[in-house]
């Protein structure tokens, strides 16, 4: 036996029944040129499960959003790309999101994860925050990622940070944990 990690209810995996029946996962969109497949809408269950992989550490939530997000994976998946979070933020609550999600996602197919894009030192939140009040990270290129290469991310919003990814890394596909109901794409 285990506790949820959504209610904290004895269960006999991370995440009971009773949690699991609200998740719901969305259809894959457009955004900003790029094509996401997400694995949850941000809400409920799925919202706290980020929650906790971004600002608690805890990376048995990445277990189970990327077991759900591997099932999103496009077949012609060669990499993944994870889009790294700011320097200082991973100093500060002890994780990458989407490395982590990554690690997860690549255990189903076996893919290899590649580090093409570096993060700044720091940029400001978008938690929270609209589309006309985000600014894009200004990432850098670690390296040229594969043919096929697909973007790894936690949530996508506005897209606006998933845009400069692709902008720098020239790839057009991405899969993320969770996205927005209704998104604020351009």
């Amino acid at each position: 036996m285990t506790m949820c990690l959504s209610c904290a209810a004895w269960c006999q995996q991370r995440i009971c029944g009773e949690c699991r029946s609200l998740l719901r996962c969305p259809a894959p969109i457009s955004c900003s040129g790029v094509l996401v497949a997400s694995g949850l809408v941000h809400e409920k269950v799925a919202r706290r499960l980020v929650h906790l992989l971004k600002y608690q550490a805890i990376t048995s939530a990445a277990v189970v959003l990327g077991s759900i997000m591997a099932s999103r994976l496009p077949a012609t998946a060669t990499a993944l790309v994870p889009v790294p979070r700011a320097r200082l933020r991973r100093f500060r609550y002890g994780v990458d999101p989407a490395i982590e999600l990554a690690r997860q996602v690549r255990m189903a197919p076996g893919l290899e994860i590649v580090h093409a894009i570096g993060a700044p030192l720091w940029w400001p939140s978008h938690a929270g925050s609209d589309r006309a009040s985000r600014q894009p990270p200004v990432f850098r290129r670690l390296r040229t990622a594969p043919v096929g290469s697909v973007l790894v991310d936690d949530v996508v919003t506005t897209g606006s940070t998933l845009a400069a990814a692709s902008e720098l890394s020239g790839l057009v596909t991405a899969i993320t944990a969770t996205r927005a109901e209704v998104p604020m794409f351009e």
